[in-house]
Parts: C-alpha cells; sequence; structure tokens
C-alpha cells in the first residue's frame, strides 16, 4: 500500500515537471521566435 503510494506520488511529480517542462520550453520558444519574426519584419518595411 505504502510502496504504490510512494510511486503514484513519484508519478504525479514526473507528470507535473514535464508539463511545466514542456510549457517553459513553448514559451522561450515563442518568444525567440517573435524576436526572429520582428527582426525580418523590419528590413521588409524598409525596402517598402
Amino acid at each position: 500500500m505504502i510502496k504504490t503510494l510512494v510511486k503514484l506520488k513519484i508519478l504525479k511529480f514526473i507528470l507535473i515537471g514535464g508539463v511545466s517542462a514542456a510549457y517553459a520550453f513553448r514559451r522561450y520558444c515563442d518568444k525567440k521566435n517573435e524576436v526572429k519574426s520582428k527582426k525580418d519584419k523590419k528590413p521588409s518595411l524598409l525596402t517598402r
């Protein structure tokens, strides 16, 4: 009984950690893409 509870808690911790890591990674990528797109937009505005 105690072993299964410990396993469930560890599983829950791993799941929450994985989800939060994926969320943080996605936000980091979105910020990186925003900076990249801003850099790409500036030259196109100058060419007009």
